[in-house]
């Protein structure tokens, strides 16, 4: 739905960590801007929150807290497990909730474990309310994308937001060059009025 918003204008860019649909290809420009890591996240109080790291296997028999399976961002994480060879219809799913704040707090109450970005619970991690598991010989990554129709109108909060915040957090600076995105020509239709810059996790 996202790059589907930055295809008609209604927004006039995004980051995502899925993929964009194979009809969209040829109209986005879709760059790479950063690295995320998905984590294993357990109660600070569970037995294997005390082990210096935990065996593939040992994933199964956790039970998981995660969100809707229709989700977006739940497709994009079981995809990224697959791709870690990491089965995820053999993860236990005990609760599914609506929000990555509400499985914090699940998870944080003692209720389950569950794989969410490193970047989600950088104040969790601060404050020592949820313990990161290391997984054996796993490291669970995905690329985020920025994408932007370049044959749409930008505005001046968008074009702000490509010179001064981007680059701040690219791990692909040489990919990601504000001044070529900004240079790109486009149209404006007149029907159609680009709302403030989208971010999908």
């Amino acid at each position: 739905r996202t790059a589907w918003g930055v295809a008609n204008g209604q927004v006039d860019l995004a980051i995502i960590g899925g993929e964009v649909p194979a009809e969209l290809q040829d109209t986005l420009t879709v760059l790479p801007y950063a690295e995320d890591e998905l984590a294993l996240i357990l109660p600070v109080s569970h037995p294997l929150s005390h082990q210096e790291t935990i065996q593939k296997e040992d994933l199964y028999k956790l039970k998981f807290i995660s969100l809707d399976s229709q989700s977006t961002i739940r497709k994009v994480i079981d995809k990224v497990l697959s791709q870690g060879e990491i089965d995820p219809k053999r993860l236990k799913i005990e609760m599914e909730l609506n929000s990555i704040e509400a499985i914090k707090n699940a998870v944080q109450s003692g209720l389950g474990a569950a794989f969410v970005s490193t970047t989600a619970i950088e104040k969790e991690l601060e404050m020592k309310v949820l313990h990161i598991a290391s997984i054996k010989n796993v490291e669970i990554r995905q690329v985020l994308s920025v994408i932007i129709n370049p044959n749409r109108y930008r505005s001046k909060a968008s074009a702000a937001f490509i010179r001064e915040v981007l680059p701040q957090f690219s791990t692909h600076p040489t990919t990601l060059d504000p001044e070529k995105l900004l240079s790109t020509p486009y149209t404006a239709p007149p029907e159609l009025k680009p709302e403030d810059t989208a971010i999908e996790p």
